[in-house]
């Protein structure tokens, strides 16, 4: 992957030269800045900077090397339409969470003094990690895991720089130079590792975060909650899990949602993904069921510490496909959505990201268009469809739409599905994210349209900004909750004392909430099969909450029911 070396110094932006103007700017000689800039911004010493060579360019711009690597070029110029200075760094590699070269190079001198790579062991992995972790600096896999110096280099260079495939070769460079100077040596980890890894660092919060990976292995903390009898004859391949320690941050903090993750179970040949959440203390497994998984292939559930994010991976030809996940557990229950699909070529270090949530973007520098990646039209529920049916190019993002969605409706993103083209309209109740809309008209208002729609038996309107109206992708980070009926159970035309019963439906009859009213659901009854999009010909009417069991998906309704 190619990279344009942008300006790394935003982090001193205050500096004189960033503000110099248009009618100054042909007066300005840069030498004194491209000087003071290898201290100020860059973090060299005044020793160091000493030995560097200046050179001035065409243009009144300057580039500086030091004399053991006149490859690695730095410059600073004058951008002559809008008169600001910039400079350019040879370590640049787009990355968003950089910290700046001024930061990162005084963790290497404090790390070098300190001798932490030279003479590894347990307790300096753990200074070093707290040394980071007060810095800011989002902690890579590799380097939490670091079982040898030579790892802890290469994940300390991706905690600074982001991940190896977007390096410029001068990082390279730098990278094989501290290997080199700490007699050391680095090989890539292989994809699996069995057994059970963990580790802790503390929070900014007064947490104390514990991440652990196994395959092959339970951990003693979930053997328990994998002992269950609906997992008798399942064999466990792996996964991961964050837990969060709030009794050491002096801080009245509940924590009944203070850990997640992921576990992959195979019987038979055929894969199923376990969601883990903390509720009350206590791990709890919620089934995302086999739509969750590609089904054939390698595979490997991790977490990855530069995107901060539960990962699944699959390895593919010369690459990964990788999908970024989020697991959540709240009152209305447990779920996980997809955060983003990437696709690296090692070989060529082409890269391919497709967010699927709106503002998911990637670590490292985005240079394939100036706009936003096109976020993918798919389910934001990891296993409301088969996961394998993800659009994995950029040509067929633009092609795929959410899969069943009739072309005469939109989805709502947790929207008021109110009488009149108002905000001060009255609602009949605030929608559930994802459910269909039909788009029987659409009216101005302001600053905003309005969508016309019958849902079942009420008619309504609902902004429009909060739908996927006119390819927008809304932001359903929560899925559309199903419920199954305990009992026969009536279905009411409204809510009232007098209000009719439409008819009644037998006991485990599922159906789509679509908004809540009290002690009230307003639903929809599919014709045929329950899929992940309700049905907008279906039987609407109300049901009592007592009546029925909710959950965020249908299996995980046919999970309290085993």
């Amino acid at each position: 992957m190619k990279h344009s070396v942008k300006a790394l110094f935003a982090c001193l932006s205050v500096l004189v030269f960033f503000l110099q103007t248009a009618a100054i700017a042909g007066e300005i000689d840069l030498m004194p800045y491209a000087v003071s800039n290898l201290t100020e911004v860059l973090g060299y010493t005044a020793e160091e900077a000493e030995a560097f060579i200046f050179e001035r360019q065409e243009g009144g711009g300057v580039a500086f090397w030091h004399p053991d690597h006149p490859d690695w070029v730095y410059t600073v110029f004058i951008d002559r339409k809008t008169g600001q200075v910039s400079g350019t760094t040879p370590f640049d590699t787009g990355y968003v969470r950089y910290r700046g070269e001024n930061t990162v190079r005084e963790l290497m001198r404090v790390i070098r003094e300190k001798g932490w790579f030279a003479s590894w062991d347990r307790d300096k992995h753990g200074e070093l990690l707290a040394l980071l972790s007060g810095e800011n600096i989002r902690i890579s896999t590799e380097m939490l895991f670091a079982e040898n110096a030579g790892s802890a280099v290469h994940g300390f260079f991706e905690s600074c720089w982001g991940p190896e495939f977007g390096w410029p070769e001068a990082l390279s460079g730098l990278f094989r130079s501290v290997l080199n100077e700490c007699g050391l040596e680095w090989e890539a980890e292989p994809f699996h590792h069995p057994g059970i890894r963990q580790v802790s660092t503390p929070e900014e919060t007064g947490s104390v975060r514990t991440v652990t990976l196994f395959e092959d292995a339970v951990p003693e903390a979930l053997e328990a909650v994998f002992a269950d009898p609906r997992l008798e004859g399942q064999k466990c391949l792996g996964g991961a899990a964050v837990f969060f320690d709030w009794t050491r941050s002096g801080k009245d903090t509940p924590a009944k949602y203070s850990g997640y993750g992921l576990a992959a179970f195979e019987q038979d040949g055929r894969r199923t993904l376990l969601q883990l959440a903390v509720i009350n203390d206590e791990w709890r497994i919620f089934p995302l069921g086999e739509n969750a998984l590609i089904q054939t292939g390698d595979i490997r559930v991790t977490y990855d510490g530069i995107h901060g994010s539960l990962a699944v991976e699959y390895p593919s030809g010369h690459g990964t496909e990788v999908f970024y996940l989020a697991p959540t557990a709240n009152v209305k229950g447990a779920y996980c959505t997809i955060k983003a699909y990437e696709r690296l070529d090692a070989d060529t270090g082409d890269v391919v990201w497709i967010p699927v949530s709106p503002g998911e973007m990637p670590t490292w520098e985005w240079e394939k268009t100036p706009k936003e990646p096109e976020c993918a039209r798919f389910p934001h529920q990891l296993g409301a469809v088969p996961i394998g049916d993800f659009p994995t190019t950029l040509d067929e993002v633009l092609q795929y739409g959410y899969p069943g969605l009739p072309g005469n409706c939109v989805l709502a993103d947790g929207v008021n599905f109110r009488t009149g083209t108002s905000s001060r309209s009255h609602s009949h109740g605030v929608l559930e994210p994802g459910v269909v809309i039909p788009v029987l008209e659409v009216l101005p208002g302001d600053p905003n349209e309005w969508i016309r729609t019958r849902i079942g038996l009420l008619e309504g309107y609902v902004a429009a900004n909060y739908t996927s109206y006119d390819g927008r992708i809304p932001s359903l980070v929560m899925p559309q909750p199903v419920a199954k009926a305990k009992r026969e159970t009536a279905l009411m035309r409204g809510t009232g004392w007098l209000d009719p019963a439409l008819g009644t439906f037998p006991a485990g009859t599922l159906m789509h909430v679509v908004f809540e009213d009290g002690d009230w659901l307003y639903v929809d009854v599919p014709r045929g099969e329950m899929t992940w999009l309700m049905d907008p010909e279906g039987s609407f009417g109300y049901v009592r909450k007592s009546d029925v069991s909710m959950a965020s998906s249908v299996c995980q309704l046919e999970w309290m029911d085993e």
